[in-house]
């Protein structure tokens, strides 16, 4: 499905689609959006706690100006709650301080010194929203401006292309969640079954032939999952094709030709590496989870990407693949100027 075109045309605007943009409605963070000549090319968002941390903000600023950011614009969400006591306002008897106003100047300090610039600095809380850097009640009444409730240009189109914004983060994080243990214990045999098959096909013999057999049951199961999807019709895949699909992906050779099919962009298949990582025990999970990370980082959620980058490791501490997701990650790596894959490139474990 075609992604929607990202326009910064005000903060209203902005503030519909940073939800969508992450997955998920923040609360108790700062996210910053990196523009290149007003078009957005990288997002990040930070737990505001984490920012005691000493270089934590130069760090994320210098990741997003690597990532191709000229611009950032920067907006700090509460922790919800009421809205701030500013009453008084500017001129009156109580000094315009919104929270975390401390942080403004430190951002725009950094951006300077990474070679970047801060365009606005915005508050989100209680329904409304404020900017920092205003400095008069007609642009920024003291008490704040009612967060759009029309949907924007980016909403419809996001919504059309089955992007969603969740409530908060944990509710992202349960897109991913495992299937009850006891699902995952009865899996863990028929998936042992099929590893022992794939040994004895190899000393058969016959190990090429099964591995391009598989391979072209798994191009084919993602495309159908992908079709489902779209056209929002019930998709079923049988324990013994997860048991298949699991014990075949932590070969490299079935791996790699699906992992360049969707770094190229001919393959999605999202649905089913989900489907996969949540049915799958133990380190057998890594690769789905890995495959969905990467399609949700070429895909521009960086959110989803590191949740999934994350499980992948925690499920194979050694699995290289997902580490390199996390550096690209870690380093504000844009997806859109990162060089696509090629057969002789990814060499990874």
């Amino acid at each position: 499905m075609r992604k929607p075109t990202m326009r910064i045309s005000g903060p209203a605007d902005l503030l519909q689609a940073v939800p969508y943009l992450l997955g998920f409605h923040p609360t108790d963070s700062l996210v910053l959006l990196g523009l290149d000549d007003r078009r957005l090319v990288v997002t990040a968002r930070v737990d505001l706690p984490d920012l005691a941390e000493p270089r934590a903000l130069s760090q994320l600023i210098d990741a997003l100006a690597r990532g191709g950011a000229r611009e950032l614009l920067a907006v700090v969400y509460g922790a919800g709650g009421p809205v701030p006591d500013i009453s008084g306002g500017r001129g009156g008897g109580t000094s315009w301080q919104l929270p975390w106003a401390g942080l403004v100047p430190a951002l725009d300090e950094e951006c300077k010194q990474s070679g970047c610039e801060l365009g606005d600095a915005l508050y989100v809380a209680g329904g409304r929203w404020w900017s920092y850097l205003c400095d008069g009640a007609g642009c920024c009444p003291r008490s704040g401006t009612p967060l759009p409730q029309a949907p924007s240009q980016f909403v419809a189109e996001a919504t059309f292309a089955g992007m969603v914004a969740l409530p908060d983060r944990a509710s992202l994080e349960a897109t991913l969640d495992p299937v009850a243990p006891d699902r995952l214990t009865a899996m863990a045999d028929l998936v042992a079954a099929e590893d022992r098959q794939g040994v004895a096909e190899t000393v058969a013999g016959r190990g090429e032939r099964a591995i391009r057999s598989v391979k072209r049951a798994i191009f084919a199961a993602a495309r159908r999952a992908d079709a489902a999807a779209e056209a929002e019709t019930e998709w079923v895949l049988s324990d013994a094709d997860v048991a298949r699909f699991g014990s075949a992906l932590t070969q490299s050779a079935v791996r790699d030709p699906v992992w360049i099919a969707v770094d190229a962009g001919r393959l999605d298949g999202r649905t089913l590496w989900r489907e996969l990582a949540r049915r799958l025990p133990g380190r057998h999970a890594a690769a789905p989870l890995f495959l969905f990370g990467w399609g949700s980082w070429r895909a521009g959620n960086g959110a989803l990407a590191g949740i999934a980058a994350d499980r992948a490791v925690e499920r194979d501490p050694g699995y290289g693949a997902a580490d390199l997701l996390r550096a690209a990650l870690t380093y504000g790596l844009s997806p859109n100027q990162v060089p696509r894959l090629s057969s002789r490139r990814n060499r990874v474990a």
